[in-house]
């Protein structure tokens, strides 16, 4: 009965087998033969096809989505895009099969990848990924015209035709895409572009009324000279090569002033016009855009300072966009918005406000009238196969599957050439070449002829800036991660001990995030602390607290500390008797507990944003992380870790006013001895090394966070209160850590979704609060 059994297996194990070797001889067969190889360029070309529309459609999408999955979409898209295209055009001409449709692909795929060329770097290192582009489209250009020459004979008059008229426009707009580089990229924007506008702001005149008598209004930002565009001029001045600018009143010249002044009733404020106020704006973030890109020249980074400019600065911040208490969010707008620009400098192509749009509009026209003809050709219409009959297509049932391909070709070529088009002609650099002409010209104003097309273009907005979240990391909930992260860490990048894809997660910035860190900034009116004064001017934080656990420490340890002391408070919250449901208390520890996740987040994932050493910073997040795993080890609960933490820093406090009592009686002994200061400092010492053994030294932040915690617990009983102050703590903290010199970081955050701090980053940025501030002393 075995033998059977074991018969039976073998001769179904070898109809297996034979019938797998018979499939892979079929497959070999099917592709070494004329329709498996057309089947691969099929199917190259419509690979080649989807990269390119990832291309296009994902490019201005990184801006507000940060999602890892999409990213390594767009970067596969963008590293294989060419090299599939090269190889299908190359297997085309090598094929054995002579297939006049072949050359109509190929057209349609060099013209595709003129279309995906608005994606001009993948991260901020990417330099020079432009002009390799543009040689490669050229390199394929005229690859393009050897192939329409080899094919020549083979093809059909109308085909002939508009290939070669279809080569001829793809030839011109190489041309229009190279002269564009020239005066968009990215080096001649830090270099010559960046000097105009130095230029331009270190000008201004000593007879002008700003530096004469101070009148500068940052409401309707009258002196205020932030320039828009403006005729630039070229000439040799005593040797040297000059670009200037003209300054103000001339024609040619825009700056906010001259926007904000404009009598228009396009840019004019009447009777609530929302719409107005959202065009100045953008004309003005713009501007602050152009300033900004200062922060990235090797000229001027660090040391940006303009003559009679700084009180200027710190009042357009403080009394211009954040005058109105109610419209708070207007600064983040105007910010977002500039970001906009400052991504399309360095990741994609765009259009220069100084160029006009007539040259590609035409060449646009004339490609899509070339394209929905050879569409509709008759030729194609009624297409049969040629001599090489039907080896050289593919039939199913009848059906012509290459010519299914040839029009799906050119549609999707339409369909995205229209789509980029569109995407320039409603593009905020478009937007803003337009309305400083309407400022130019005078007659323009109130004609409803142009200000009704001007009010359409300037309403839509068809992407976001920027992602709108933010990253949350909080340590104490990583203690006892769950098995899957336990078992998914295994297979991360070096066995790293914080994984931001396993360890953090999103949340949405609500507008009540936003506005506490606005209200935070305008309330100090630029004095930006660490947070620890507004405990002070509240009367919470004694000398003593503040010597023992925030006195003296860096930012990541600052930080940390406090984000421990925030969690065990929330853990604490958690016990309690329901009053998070109440409005305000709800508010206020929504506040604080998405900033100082974010902190964390940005301590731990992002250090290069964080004004410390980058290793420093992640060193201390890992290490705490280890010290709570093993202090917390027993733990299963919110309730067991808060109980033990509350403990630690009860222990803490303990042994913190026993050392100062110690402390006291050994210097006291020491003076009356007549002792010398250095003999009286090592008493002093000596005492306190009973305590060195203990938890609290070995486990020193965690043991700060807890005394911390404990001290707000007891010192303020009502939760409300004890919240409303968290919240106001950390939104001065994100006040506090965002100024740096670290705008290439900010940068290379633009191109994942960017990020919470470089909005305020940038903010502070036109306040010329520059670098970071001091840390706060104790006061006496």
């Amino acid at each position: 009965m075995d033998q059977i059994v074991a018969s039976a297996r073998n001769a179904t194990m070898d109809q297996i087998v034979a019938s797998a070797r018979n499939a892979t001889q079929v497959g070999k067969q099917f592709a070494s033969s004329s329709a498996g190889q057309l089947a691969r360029i099929e199917g190259l070309v419509t690979v080649g096809c989807l990269l390119v529309g990832v291309l296009v459609l994902s490019n201005s999408r990184r801006r507000h989505d940060g999602r890892a999955l999409p990213r390594l979409l767009v970067w596969g898209a963008f590293m294989f895009n060419y090299p599939v295209i090269s190889y299908t055009i190359g297997l085309m001409q090598s094929s054995s099969i002579h297939n006049e449709l072949f050359v109509v692909w190929a057209c349609f795929l060099i013209l595709l990848l003129g279309s995906a060329d608005t994606m001009t770097a993948f991260n901020f290192n990417d330099k020079s990924q432009q002009t390799r582009s543009m040689m490669n489209q050229a390199l394929h250009v005229v690859y393009l015209l050897f192939l329409i020459l080899y094919y020549k004979s083979q093809l059909r008059g109308v085909f002939l035709v508009t290939l070669f008229m279809l080569w001829c426009l793809s030839a011109v707009r190489l041309g229009l895409r190279a002269k564009a580089y020239r005066s968009t990229n990215r080096s001649r924007g830090l270099i010559r572009d960046n000097q105009v506008v130095f230029d331009y702001m270190n000008y201004e005149p000593l007879n002008s009324a700003s530096v004469r008598n101070g009148s500068w209004d940052p409401k309707t930002m009258e002196e205020y000279i932030y320039l828009v565009d403006g005729k630039e001029v070229e000439k040799v001045h005593h040797g040297e090569h000059l670009i200037r600018v003209a300054y103000r009143p001339a024609p040619d010249t825009v700056d906010v002033e001259r926007v904000f002044q404009c009598k228009g009733k396009l840019l004019r404020l009447s009777g609530g016009d929302r719409g107005a106020a959202r065009r100045r704006d953008l004309c003005l973030s713009f501007a602050l855009f152009r300033m900004l890109r200062l922060r990235f020249s090797v000229d001027y980074v660090g040391h940006i300072n303009f003559p009679f400019q700084y009180r200027k600065c710190h009042d357009f911040v403080f009394k211009g966009i954040l005058a109105d208490d109610q419209d708070l969010d207007r600064a983040f707008r105007v910010v977002e918005a500039e970001l906009g620009f400052l991504f399309d400098f360095f990741y994609a192509r765009y259009p220069s406000i100084k160029d006009s749009l007539a040259p590609d509009l035409a060449v646009y026209g004339m490609i899509l009238a070339t394209s929905l003809y050879t569409l509709f050709s008759p030729d194609l219409l009624r297409y049969r196969p040629g001599e090489g009959g039907a080896a050289s297509n593919i039939l199913i049932h009848g059906f012509n599957l290459d010519l299914l391909v040839t029009r799906m070709v050119i549609v999707w070529y339409i369909f995205l050439e229209s789509y980029q088009f569109m995407a320039f002609i409603f593009s905020d650099w478009h937007k803003v070449k337009m309305l400083c002409r309407y400022v130019r010209n005078e007659w323009w104003h109130d004609k409803v002829l142009v200000e009704v097309p001007l009010k359409v273009l300037c309403y839509f907005n068809l992407t976001r800036y920027w992602k709108g979240a933010i990253g949350q990391y909080f340590l104490l909930d990583n203690v006892r991660p769950h098995w899957i992260k336990t078992f998914l860490s295994w297979f991360s990048i070096e066995a790293q001990p914080l994984d931001a894809w396993l360890m953090t997660r999103s949340a949405r910035l609500t507008p009540e995030v936003r506005r506490a860190v606005l209200q935070e900034l305008k309330n100090c009116d630029g004095k930006i602390t660490d947070g620890s004064m507004c405990l002070y001017q509240r009367g919470v934080v004694d000398p003593d607290l503040d010597r023992d656990c925030m006195h003296g420490l860096i930012y990541a340890k600052y930080i940390m500390t406090w984000h421990i002391a925030t969690s065990i408070c929330d853990y604490g919250l958690s016990t309690g008797n329901g009053a998070a449901a109440i409005d305000e208390l709800a508010r206020n520890h929504e506040v604080a507990m998405k900033l100082s996740g974010y902190c964390a987040y940005l301590l731990a994932f992002r250090p290069e944003l964080v004004p410390d050493s980058t290793y420093r910073s992640t060193s201390v997040a890992r290490g705490t992380l280890q010290n709570a795993r093993d202090f917390l080890a027993g733990c299963e609960s919110r309730e067991d870790r808060y109980t033990k933490l509350i403990d630690l820093g009860r222990l803490s406090r303990l042994l913190s006013h026993d050392n100062r009592r110690r402390e006291r009686a050994a210097f006291a002994d020491g003076q009356s001895r007549g002792e010398s200061r250095e003999d009286v400092f090592k008493k002093v010492s000596e005492v306190a090394r009973p305590c060195r053994g203990s938890p609290v030294r070995e486990y020193r932040l965690l043991a700060d966070g807890a005394s911390i915690a404990m001290y707000l617990v007891e010192r303020i009983t009502d939760a409300g209160e004890r919240w409303k102050l968290l919240a106001a703590f950390w939104a001065n903290m994100m006040l506090y850590i965002a100024p740096s010199d670290r705008a290439v970081a900010h940068a290379t955050g633009l191109a994942t979704g960017g990020e919470f701090i470089t909005l305020i980053w940038a903010l502070l940025t036109h306040a010329h609060i520059i670098e970071a501030p001091p840390k706060s002393e104790t006061p006496k």
